[in-house]
């Protein structure tokens, strides 16, 4: 930057989800907003800290959003720890007392514990899709990798997703 340049740093600390609910769609609001649960969450937050992220986002979408917007809100998906690094299969998480397979479980707990309160309880239209149940299902004929599923399943989850919207 010039010496003398009238150019400041923007003050303002909005994050990509308060940008996205409260200015990009303040026009013209979602009929419909799908939020896919994060696997990868588990190297990065412990539960505590999960909540706290699935409770501000909610937050977010209740002031935001229209009480008519339909969201569908999905869990986070099983992981196949057998194809994990060596180095990665034995993480252990919230302080060395759960497997990655007990954290996701209790991820996806915490998760619809939340949302029960801002949306199940007060009438907007949710439907939370548990990609975990669906997932571990199928996770050796599907996996393609350790976290993610061959491009089939996510069609499969696609389709289930629009034939229930028809049904509504």
């Amino acid at each position: 930057m010039a010496v003398g340049s009238s150019w400041k740093r923007c003050p303002v600390t909005t994050t990509t989800q308060q940008f996205l609910l409260k200015e990009y769609f303040a026009s013209a609001p979602p009929d419909l907003f799908i939020l896919f649960g994060n696997a990868h969450d588990s190297a990065r937050y412990t539960l505590r800290e999960h909540a706290m992220n699935v409770r501000t986002l909610a937050d977010m979408l209740d002031i935001y959003l229209t009480p008519k917007t339909k969201l569908i809100w999905t869990s986070k998906p099983a992981e196949y720890v057998q194809e994990k690094p060596m180095w990665f299969k034995g993480l252990i998480y919230e302080g060395g007392t759960m497997d990655i397979t007990q954290w996701l479980a209790a991820a996806n707990r915490i998760h619809f514990r939340q949302l029960k309160k801002h949306f199940v309880e007060n009438g907007r239209p949710l439907m939370f899709l548990d990609l975990y149940g669906i997932s571990e299902l199928v996770l050796s004929d599907w996996h393609h990798g350790a976290t993610h599923m061959q491009p089939v399943w996510y069609r499969h989850i696609i389709s289930q997703i629009l034939q229930i919207l028809c049904l509504v």
